[in-house]
């Protein structure tokens, strides 16, 4: 027997996580390597998180995706920012989604404005 979540399945299931509003909280990082499954944060978490924007949007099919946006900012030392996760609390919780990408060199002052994806199709 084949189990596959139908076309309008998705757009439900990314309505109940932005109802929900779970998943909302940014926490970028300074690691290099990517996230185990099981991370429960940033490799290296810099900074304070920050909550989110949540909406659904569409990419292939009607609001199959989850799209998280935020503006982080450097408050510390510089740093060089390499990952981003999507976290379901402001303090400890758990990491959702997590996201890798080439370093981001940052004064104190500077910041990021993320806008982060998930595609349920």
């Amino acid at each position: 027997m084949a189990a596959r979540v139908q076309n309008g399945g998705l757009a439900h299931i990314v309505a109940g996580l932005v109802a929900a509003s779970v998943a909302k909280y940014l926490q970028w990082g300074t690691g290099s390597a990517a996230a185990a499954t099981a991370n429960a944060v940033a490799a290296a978490a810099a900074e304070a998180r920050v909550a989110g924007s949540m909406s659904p949007i569409t990419t292939t099919v009607t609001n199959d995706t989850l799209q998280v946006t935020g503006t982080l900012t450097c408050a510390g030392a510089g740093k060089t920012i390499s990952e981003v996760g999507v976290m379901d609390a402001s303090t400890a919780g758990n990491m959702i989604f997590y996201f890798d990408f080439t370093g981001v060199p940052l004064l104190v002052g500077d910041s990021i404005a993320f806008t982060t994806q998930i595609k349920f199709a």
